[in-house]
């Protein structure tokens, strides 16, 4: 007859039941960072379904934050995640597209996410938030 360990809790004893493989099913995406080492901070930007993209984005951030290092990160989410990601996804894609053919195309997506302050270069989204604005004009 063998002793039982009695070291661990009685519950770390027992072998963990298995998770359907089902519930693990995720899907994996690409961000780009960059470290400021002397500010101890790490800027993430949104992220990308395609490493083409993700290198793409790199090589228009890295002219910008010189002489501070830029990474590619390999991220898995969860199922759960994915719709939000995709929609997250296509205004990003949609944003680095129109912004190969900037003068410094780096800087503009950087703006675009507010990095600097308001963005003063887009129109608004819809017509609604057109009319409000020329509505408020008027009352002034």
């Amino acid at each position: 007859m063998q002793n039982e360990n009695t070291t661990a809790p009685p519950k770390a004893q027992h072998r963990p039941l298995r998770q359907p493989f089902e519930a693990r099913r995720g899907f994996t995406y690409y961000e780009v960072q960059v470290i400021y080492q002397d500010a101890g901070i790490k800027r993430t930007y949104p992220g990308v379904q395609y490493e083409a993209l993700a290198l793409e984005l790199k090589g228009m951030i890295e002219p910008e934050v010189a002489p501070y290092p830029v990474r590619i990160l390999w991220i898995a989410g969860q199922k759960e995640e994915a719709e939000r990601f995709l929609r997250m996804e296509s205004r990003v894609t949609d944003m680095i597209k129109s912004v190969r053919s900037a003068d410094r195309p780096g800087h503009e997506f950087m703006a675009r996410l507010g990095q600097f302050g308001p963005y003063e270069g887009y129109a608004p989204q819809n017509a609604q938030s057109e009319n409000v604005a020329r509505e408020s004009e008027v009352a002034k």
